[in-house]
């Protein structure tokens, strides 16, 4: 498959053209007739002039339509998406979205937006008017003066510009790369019912557009080497340091190209095919991985499906933001994914498998992106997943430590697949996988429906009819439907002609539309006496059937070496099979099956493949079944939800050191999405005394994005004057607003809670020691839109509590106890009118209690007034401000770590003034005034798996004696 063949890196210095390798082929694959192209497909000739002084392309596209439809057509449609701007509303949605990708908004939300300017457009070489739709700024009309009937054509000339923004995304430039996708005035997608004018939705591809001939004359600074959706044809001086370079894609989806300078390319033959990989000479391992994962996906595909459609495969570094992106003929891979470390691998073949797929699925047989997601992504989704089960088992981990650091965690495969759905589930969503982009709202919603969900359809396909009729059918679809648009309608009528034994409308609909489920539960298992002489015994397996979707499985004896299989088709009734019977009693949900088995079964199991989409997994083993994992050193990441399994409990437990270098032994256990424990206990840094607690939480309970549960710590501890004391809460939380990090509390929330002790939460440092532990019962509010949670660039925080506390709780004192904070990130303005990489924080604390001759607020601490230390000016009431002014110091270090498992991104300083003052038995004390400087260290762990910002702050109080301070905070991420 091609593994293991040496590989070409060349450098491309100049106007120097391409070259193949000189090695013979790696895969002779089945050269069948290429796919079919229909007649009349749209036809554009773009005459393009890239000047990166501007940041400009400066372009005329030549565009030929002939109507293919019935109807006559009297306007032209055009999507021209580089004209979108971000809407105020959607402003936190597209926020979130990037904070997910782990990308702050300056990064890459181009506010500004309107980047396409389209001058002039001719029909049949006169000057016609244009307009765009006031309901979809992203759509371009250009009226027609005489209609198109059925089979003619008509030619349009458009004159346009685009800037290049310097964001992550899909048209701009950024450190050194120019790239253009959906960058051009392209036809929508025409038929009988008229113009599909489907809007531009930044958070995925609402793509809906016929396949096209591209001629592209591109006009580029010598020393760029491009790599796009066509053929490099031809390539001409076309001024001094200029080169002219003719592409050809016929046909194709879309045209997309990227470029730079510092680009150097790997190549290999596969078959009939020259794949190249564009990257940066510092990501060169990981293009060699790269390309030896594409050489082994093509010819697979091709036995597949059919041939590859092309003689030229590209794939290419670029700022994107997603991960992986599949052009007409190219793949995209985000620099970040380019920058993984070796560990990773296995994550770099998962993107290059389901991206090419996408040049089958997508890309010749096209899809509607916008309304019919599925189509393609749950159909590549189930694919990908079917071949990187075969070739590295169903669960196989994504991360691939070595053997010396194999305690450290990692991600199986179908954990990470199916873990967010089964979440998504859990907080009481659902729905049809087959709705408009704008209908899924978010990205969790699409991911679980039309990714998860639909692969998982796909799938079932697949268990339904068997592998050879499978991509049989698809190989099919393949040919019939070429350059065409394949919808979920044609789905459901191929299916029905191609087996028309099932019934599958009712599948298709039951699982893509109406959201039914199936779930098979091994409810008892009884093992007969062994027989006189010795001989095997007989096991009855009941299953039930508690869901509407009844989908054929598989029960799974173990006894010993031995596994036995037993199908179970829920139509055919009572039958036999070698060494086993099924009795299905009607009516009913249950089936019985007796199996004479060589000897006592280990442990029974339906659906041993994970074949279905099973709504309660955990119920398909006889025996429980536990994921263990013991390691020397505990991180957060060890407990984070992600690296948990999906379908039975984790455990996990090892010894652990805190921010506090307290130390000892921690022990984890969570059923992911239902409920959380765990459990510690150790020493402190003298090991004078113990520290011990734990943590219980019921997630998801009583109702959908609830939960309930309780913490306590023995041997609460800091560095800043205090004594060791204890603390803990029992609470009811209501989660509105979760957060994607694997280190902070959720960003929106409201909660109910007793209090005992001094700390009722993590970080909860504000109650000073003194007072004696409180009991309360109270109430806490918070709501932050300040994103990215790392290093906010805009947005608020509002964060609220009140709480009683009563000596008949077992309180020291009968006390109340009201806090209220609001804080406010925003960009400082600039003279240029450019966005500002300077911000300004603001926040105002305030705190009452009663009675007021006990002291219930610190004021000092990291998160208050930073020139005091936790026990310096303690009161019954508070308050403090914050001004803080952060700039950057060195943006995109870029600096790689530990084989890039750690990255630091930016440096960012910080210039802090805080006041505040403590009131306490009936007078105030006096204001105290601090100031200081601090540095942010924006740091990414594992590329793009989590980002954090470490927190330095040096605080000076002032006016109050050269006694006091400095004071040196340590922190994760912005107060």
């Amino acid at each position: 498959m091609g593994l293991g063949l040496p590989s070409q890196w060349t450098t491309r210095a100049g106007a120097g053209s391409v070259h193949a390798s000189d090695q013979g082929p790696v895969h002779a694959s089945d050269q069948r007739p290429r796919p079919a192209v229909p007649a009349g497909l749209p036809r554009y000739e773009i005459d393009a002039r890239l000047d990166l002084d501007q940041r400009r392309v400066s372009a005329r596209e030549r565009v030929r339509f002939t109507n293919r439809s019935g109807v006559a057509a009297t306007e032209l449609v055009f999507h021209v998406y580089p004209r979108y701007q971000v809407r105020d509303q959607d402003r936190v949605t597209l926020s979130k979205t990037l904070e997910v990708l782990r990308l702050s908004p300056e990064e890459a939300m181009d506010t500004q937006g309107r980047r396409m300017v389209v001058s002039e457009v001719r029909v049949g070489g006169r000057a016609a008017s244009f307009a765009f739709d006031p309901a979809i700024d992203t759509v371009m009309i250009v009226p027609l003066g005489r209609a198109v009937a059925p089979g003619q054509s008509v030619v349009v000339e458009i004159d346009f510009t685009l800037e290049l923004p310097d964001y992550w995304g899909r048209w701009g430039h950024h450190r050194g790369i120019t790239y253009l996708l959906n960058w051009y005035p392209v036809l929508a997608h025409h038929d009988e019912r008229g113009w599909e004018r489907t809007p531009f939705v930044p958070w995925h591809q609402p793509w809906y557009q016929e396949a096209g001939h591209y001629v592209v004359r591109f006009d580029l600074p010598e020393g760029q080497v491009v790599a796009s959706s066509g053929r490099i044809t031809g390539r001409l001086a076309s001024g001094p340091g200029r080169q002219l370079v003719t592409i050809e894609a016929s046909p194709s989806r879309d045209f997309a190209l990227v470029c730079s300078d510092r680009f150097e390319v790997l190549e290999r033959r596969v078959g009939a095919t020259l794949v190249r990989v564009v990257a940066f000479p510092e990501h060169r391992a990981n293009a060699e991985r790269v390309l030896g994962f594409a050489a082994e996906v093509l010819p697979l595909y091709e036995r597949w499906f059919g041939p590859y459609y092309d003689d030229e495969f590209e794939i290419s570094t670029s700022f994107f933001g997603w991960n992986g992106n599949e052009c007409s003929g190219l793949v995209l891979l985000d620099d970040r994914v380019m920058r993984l470390p070796t560990a990773g691998a296995r994550y770099l073949d998962h993107l290059v498998t389901h991206e090419t797929c996408h040049q089958w699925f997508w890309n010749v047989v096209g899809t509607d992106g916008y309304a019919e997601t599925f189509m393609d992504e749950g159909v590549v989704n189930g694919i990908t997943a079917l071949r990187l089960d075969a070739k590295y088992g169903r669960n196989a981990p994504l991360i691939v430590w070595p053997q010396s650091l194999g305690w450290l965690p990692t991600i199986g495969r179908e954990d990470l697949r199916l873990a967010g759905y089964y979440g998504w589930r859990a907080r009481g969503n659902g729905g049809s996988a087959l709705r408009p982009l704008r209908e899924m709202g978010n990205l969790g919603t699409l991911f679980s429906l039309a990714y998860d969900r639909g692969g998982k359809v796909i799938g079932m396909i697949q268990n339904r009819l068997g592998p050879d009729r499978f991509f049989a059918f698809f190989q099919k679809v393949y040919r019939d439907y070429a350059f065409e648009t394949f919808h979920y309608a044609d789905l459901k009528r191929e299916l029905a002609a191609f087996d028309p034994g099932t019934d599958w409308a009712t599948f298709l609909d039951g699982w893509l539309i109406e959201h039914k489920d199936t779930d098979w539960s091994l409810e008892r298992v009884a093992v007969g006496p062994p027989p006189a002489d010795g001989g095997g015994r007989e096991v009855t397996v009941e299953l039930k059937q508690g869901g509407a979707m009844v989908e054929p499985t598989v029960v799974l004896c173990q006894c010993g070496d031995a596994d036995l299989r037993v199908p179970i088709w829920p139509e055919r009734g009572d039958y036999d099979v070698p060494g086993a019977r099924v009795t299905h009693p009607t009516p009913g949900d249950r089936w019985i099956v007796t199996v004479q088995a060589p000897q006592a079964p280990s442990q029974v199991v339906v659906d041993p493949d994970h074949a279905l989409l099973d709504a309660v997994p955990d119920n398909n083993r006889w025996k429980p079944e536990v994921a263990w994992r013991f390691t020397p050193l505990m991180t957060p990441l060890d407990e984070a939800s992600q690296f948990q399994a999906h379908d039975r409990v984790s455990v996990v437990s090892g010894l652990f050191v805190d921010q506090y270098a307290r130390g000892g032994v921690k022990l984890g256990a969570q059923r992911l999405d239902r409920w959380q424990l765990t459990l510690w206990a150790g020493t402190e840094p003298a090991l004078r005394e113990a520290i011990f607690g734990g943590q219980f939480a019921l997630l998801h309970f009583p109702w959908p994005s609830w939960s309930a549960g309780v913490f306590y710590e023995e041997g609460l501890y800091n560095f800043y004057n205090d004594k060791r004391h204890s603390g803990g809460r029992a609470f009811l939380r209501y989660r509105f607003l979760e957060t994607s990090s694997f280190l902070i509390d959720d960003q929106g929330f409201a909660e109910l809670y007793f209090g005992t002790g001094w700390e009722f939460w993590a970080g909860d440092d504000g109650r000073p020691v003194s007072t004696g532990a409180l009991d309360a019962i109270g109430g806490r509010y918070r709501l932050s839109t300040l994103f990215p949670y790392w290093d906010p660039v805009q947005g608020f925080e509002v964060e609220a509590s009140a709480e009683y506390g009563n000596r008949a709780f077992g309180s020291s004192i009968d006390y109340v106890r009201v806090t209220g904070e609001y804080g406010i990130v925003r960009p400082l303005p600039t003279w240029s009118g450019e966005p500002s990489r300077s911000r300004l924080a603001l926040r105002a604390y305030g705190g009452y209690g009663a009675p007021d001759n006990a002291p219930l607020f610190r004021l000092g601490g990291g998160r208050r007034l930073r020139a005091l230390d936790l026990s310096q000016d303690l009161g019954s009431s508070v308050w403090l401000m914050t001004f803080e002014w952060r700039y950057p110091l060195w943006r995109e270090v870029e600096g790689d770590f530990l084989d890039h498992v750690v990255s630091l991104r930016n440096l960012v300083g910080a210039v802090f003034y805080d006041v505040g003052q403590s009131y306490i038995r009936g007078q105030w004390n006096p204001v105290v005034h601090g100031v200081g400087v601090g540095l942010r260290i924006d740091t990414a762990l594992f590329a793009f798996l989590e980002r954090a910002v470490i927190r330095i702050d040096l605080a000076q109080p002032v006016g109050i004696g050269t006694k006091f301070g400095p004071v040196l905070w340590f922190g994760l991420n912005q107060v």
